[in-house]
């Protein structure tokens, strides 16, 4: 069995490995399968000792670990938790195209297992994160039946983690593992609607792709377009809801305890715990938006916290406004610097902005960033649209442009652009999505796969 010194060792040498610090005296370990076998063995042993425990003393004091296990079930949390997360980000590098790297799967298969296992696990919040890490490989199959294991594989997270404050309840002297699951609930619920809005986008794009294939081949059919459309509607409602929730809990630790840094020993939410949430609530709100437009015709009801789909669609637009508003929230560093946005989250930015000028021409948006010419463009109306796409499309020195427009740059889904139609009239501009998408075809995620430009035209025909 390791010692609480040991475990915490390995646990800053997988961060170090996993943020590429480069530093001699700073120990690094990938999470290689010797790890996982190790973990798995050290798990063993804390469960011999609970069978032990549990043979030994009362049900009331079975449910507390003695005092030689207690540091030792938060690190392993925290180290399951950490190697989990480092083979997702190992696999999301390699060029697997939509094949999982299988070798990342079934380490990550195993570590969520591990997590399932563990004695008094609500000692060890971050283990969490493994069962999360497993759902995002599953939607990297990008097929429907991997989504849907993705998103069960969410809601088991969720719900164990709703059991262990519960498990918790207001026992004494458990502060830290209750601050370390409200920590915790912002990557798992990050992480759900981001799924959302991976499958949402993936039947947005994909949709004419898909039905060129052999029909033996086909993961969906034109006829099953009615049935998609709800589901989709339903995931990316849920996205906007728990993705809300993730920012109002950010909120909560932010005023109780402060955010921090860097991920340590104690603590895991930093400072810019707003930026993703933010980014994936906006995202999922703007992908939800056109599909209201589909499930009113189809006379379906918009759900029971709305009167009426314009009520409902209203709302929408204030959350996307309200998620994007978190994004820009201010972080300051140690000396009272704002601390920049990372390039991801800039490209995050100029994506949300251009998908909002697209489907809600003429939306005013107002911002306090600078990183780029195109943000002094409020309202976003068509002039803003063609200063966000020049930027995007700008090539560094190898021929890559700075980013893809994202959904709304790639839609093939006849519903979906039907409802990106509808919005546009809504706010009377009947004219230009068909044109910019011509004009920008460069922006469309699948722009360099053969073909991809006649189904587009295809697609936009009926437009």
């Amino acid at each position: 069995m390791w010692t609480v010194e040991e475990s915490e060792s390995i646990c800053h040498a997988l961060r170090a490995e996993s943020d590429g610090v480069e530093d001699p005296e700073v120990d690094r370990r990938a999470a290689e399968e010797t790890l996982i076998e190790e973990i798995e063995r050290e798990v063993a042993e804390y469960r011999e000792w609970y069978a032990k425990h549990r043979s030994s003393e009362s049900i009331e004091d079975s449910v507390e670990p003695p005092d030689e296990l207690r540091e030792r079930l938060w690190l392993i949390g925290w180290m399951i938790y950490e190697a989990s997360w480092q083979i997702v980000r190992w696999a999301r590098r390699t060029k697997a195209g939509v094949e999982v790297n299988q070798r990342a799967a079934h380490l990550i298969e195993r570590l969520a297992e591990v997590a399932r296992i563990l004695p008094w696990p609500h000692f060890a919040p971050r283990a969490l994160g493994a069962i999360r890490a497993d759902a995002l490989v599953a939607s990297k199959r990008d097929t429907p039946q991997g989504y849907n294991v993705a998103f069960l594989r969410h809601r088991e997270a969720r719900e164990r983690r709703d059991h262990y404050v519960e498990s918790h309840g207001r026992a004494p002297g458990r502060e830290r593992e209750l601050l370390g699951l409200e920590e915790i609930f912002l990557q798992l619920v990050l992480a759900e609607t981001g799924t959302a809005c991976r499958t949402a986008e993936r039947f947005i794009g994909r949709w004419l792709d898909e039905l060129e294939k052999d029909p033996q081949k086909r993961q969906w059919t034109a006829d099953d377009e009615e049935h998609w459309v709800e589901i989709l509607y339903q995931q990316l409602s849920v996205g906007v809801v728990i993705g809300e929730q993730s920012l109002d809990k950010a909120a909560e630790i932010e005023r109780a305890y402060g955010l921090v840094k860097r991920v340590g020993r104690d603590r895991l939410a930093l400072r810019t715990a707003f930026r993703n949430p933010g980014i994936m609530t906006a995202r999922a709100a703007l992908h939800l938006l056109p599909l209201t437009y589909e499930m009113e015709e189809l006379a379906l009801e918009p759900g029971s916290d709305y009167e009426s789909w314009k009520e409902m669609r209203e709302a929408t637009i204030r959350r996307f406004v309200k998620a994007y508003q978190a994004i820009e929230r201010p972080v300051l560093d140690d000396n009272d610097q704002a601390v920049p946005l990372i390039a991801d989250h800039r490209r995050s930015v100029a994506q949300l902005r251009l998908n909002a000028a697209l489907v809600l021409p003429g939306i005013d948006l107002p911002t306090s960033l600078d990183f780029a010419d195109f943000l002094r463009c409020d309202p976003l109306d068509a002039e803003a649209a063609e200063e966000i796409s020049a930027w995007l499309a700008e090539e560094d020195g190898a021929g890559k442009i700075r980013g893809n427009a994202n959904a709304i740059g790639s839609v093939t889904m006849p519903a979906f652009l039907r409802g990106v139609r509808a919005s546009r009239a809504e706010r009377g501009v009947s004219e230009g999505y068909r044109e910019w998408r011509q004009r920008w075809f460069v922006l469309d995620r699948y722009a360099q796969e053969e073909g991809r430009r006649e189904r587009v035209e295809r697609a936009l025909r009926d437009y």
